[in-house]
């Protein structure tokens, strides 16, 4: 039996509809009726529920199922500031155009501001990431009239299209519930009205004059950020073979080649300037390299911005063109049209390869380095499966030890915030087979804690945690030293904590080890098979 609430009703019937398998549910009351009827669904095999009681810790392993699935997945939380913990997971999911659907139960509009428990506007809550889709509520005599159905169903598609609409993102649907709350009367769902979108794909979609610049260009390079929909390798292979561009990722591009970039951290930029195109097509979200950003911001440039950006993405501030249209397309466009075996391109990743060449192994090693590189070694040995990387100091190291391409990295380069790093790894895992393994350090750590707070926290999930007792990024940050708040207030500093508290009572395998010749040992005994999720944890000195 399904709940009476007729709204509820039609909003579950067009889930099923529009294709949406999975939910992470938090405990509520408001919201029990939604999710009573998620759990209806999960009962015939149409839903896969997870319950997180961390409407924060919650949004984001929804965000992570998202990346695994590369499906649309849905939160359901309860009425009041339970929906406001969802925000930063919301706007992780608009800057990477992930389909997070945020589903709020909400009480009925008169007793908003009423001094009633649970009860504040949640009509725009999550504005400007995604508008909110408040449906329509039956009255309080239990009318429902055919107007207020046909809005629901409206609303409700509007809202579920918006998931996928040019690259994707997040969706926000509002169900005002009435009490009595909690009778499940219905025998079977309605039979909703589907609406579905076609947008017309482009074989072409780059312009003359663009197509035009790019293959009139010294130089062309090709410069990708963080992009996790996997659609790309083939395309930017072909480009790189035919020495047709340079190809200049990122380590979280999901493509073949961000090693190059450290290349310019070592090079004299004036001495090298054939190494510097002058013209780059740039798609992609967030760029992690400092120095190869920089350059490009004081460089003779002109860039082609690629993708559905709300507004002009001027990463470079050389910004010349920007062409909404599907990434892939555009590159299949560009390599039937650029000569092959462009000379220049072919000295310029010579020498760029050269200048690449990984450094030899620093004998003692700093720690941190250390820790990275024995990591690199590790990971080079395996295959099947995904690394997640903290933000701040985690993701700056496996840019410089490890190579985008050969496994899929993610990392939350959305806002670039510490929340929810390991919420998001802890998603994947729960949705994907193989090993999820996440790096991260002690405050991206004991900040998200309430991940490993999950009753169906997944057994491949491998956490290593890079404990220095502070902030490490702080420590690279010029002049900061010299402020006597820097380490016990600006980093955080001075904290002793360990993780094996945390471990223990969430039942997760704990293992320590020191940033020492030993570690090697301890990061295949990690890696390896269990009953249950494992966290080692490295503590540092630097």
């Amino acid at each position: 039996m399904y709940c009476h609430s007729p709204q509820v009703n039609q909003l579950t019937a067009l889930l099923v509809a529009h294709g949406v398998e999975r939910a992470v549910v938090c405990p509520g009351s408001r919201n029990g009726v939604v999710v009573h009827n998620l759990h209806a669904l999960q009962s015939e095999g149409r839903m896969q529920l997870t319950a997180v009681t961390d409407e924060r810790s919650a949004a984001f392993v929804a965000l992570g199922m998202t990346l695994a699935t590369q499906q649309a997945v849905a939160v359901c939380v309860t009425s009041g500031s339970a929906l406001l913990a969802c925000l930063p997971a919301v706007a992780e999911a608009y800057y990477r155009h992930l389909p997070l659907l945020v589903i709020s139960a909400d009480r009925p509009q008169e007793w908003i501001g009423q001094w009633d428990g649970q009860t504040l506007p949640q009509h725009g809550a999550l504005m400007p990431y995604c508008p909110t889709h408040t449906l329509a509520a039956a009255d309080a005599d239990g009318t429902y009239t055919d107007a207020q159905r046909w809005l629901t169903n409206r609303l409700a598609n509007e809202a579920l299209l918006a998931l996928s609409r040019q690259g994707g993102g997040p969706a926000h649907i509002n169900v005002p519930v009435a009490e009595p709350l909690f009778r499940f009367t219905t025998p079977h769902l309605p039979h909703e009205r589907m609406v579905r979108r076609h947008e017309p794909q482009a074989t072409q979609p780059l312009p003359a004059e663009v197509v035009q610049l790019v293959a009139g260009a010294r130089l062309p390079a090709l410069v990708v950020g963080q992009y996790e929909r996997g659609d790309l390798r083939a395309e930017v292979a072909a480009l790189t073979a035919r020495r047709q561009m340079l190809v200049l990722p990122d380590i979280i591009a999901d493509v073949e080649g961000s090693h190059r970039l450290l290349a310019f951290d070592r090079m004299d930029a004036t001495a090298e300037a054939d190494c510097l195109p002058d013209v780059v097509v740039h798609l992609g979200g967030n760029f992690v390299c400092q120095r190869f950003k920089a350059l490009l911001r004081q460089a003779e440039v002109q860039v082609v911005r690629l993708g559905y950006d709300e507004g002009l993405a001027d990463t470079f501030c050389h910004l010349t063109h920007t062409v909404r249209c599907g990434e892939q397309a555009a590159l299949q466009q560009l390599a039937a049209a650029l000569p092959p075996h462009n000379p220049q391109v072919a000295r310029a990743l010579q020498r760029l390869e050269a200048l690449a060449a990984p450094e030899p192994v620093l004998q003692p090693a700093p720690q941190g380095a250390y820790v990275w590189q024995t990591l690199s070694q590790a990971l080079a040995k395996r295959s099947g499966f995904t690394l997640h990387l903290g933000n701040s100091l985690s993701i700056r190291l496996a840019a410089r030890y490890l190579r985008s391409g050969l496994y899929p990295i993610l990392a939350n380069r959305g806002t670039n915030g510490i929340e929810g790093s390991l919420s998001a790894a802890v998603g994947y895992a729960t949705a994907m087979w193989g090993l999820s393994i996440v790096v991260l350090g002690d405050l991206s750590f004991f900040y998200d804690a309430n991940a490993l707070w999950n009753v169906a926290l997944p057994p491949n999930l491998r956490i290593l945690l890079v404990n220095n007792g502070r902030g490490g990024i702080f420590d690279h940050l010029p002049g900061l030293s010299q402020s006597p708040a820097s380490k016990p207030y600006i980093a955080a500093g001075g904290q002793h904590f360990d993780a094996q508290g945390i471990a223990q009572a969430f039942h997760v395998d704990y293992h320590r080890a020191d940033a020492t010749h030993a570690l090697p040992e301890a990061i295949e005994a990690w890696l390896g098979e269990g009953e249950r999720a494992k966290l080692l944890e490295v503590r540092t000195d630097d």
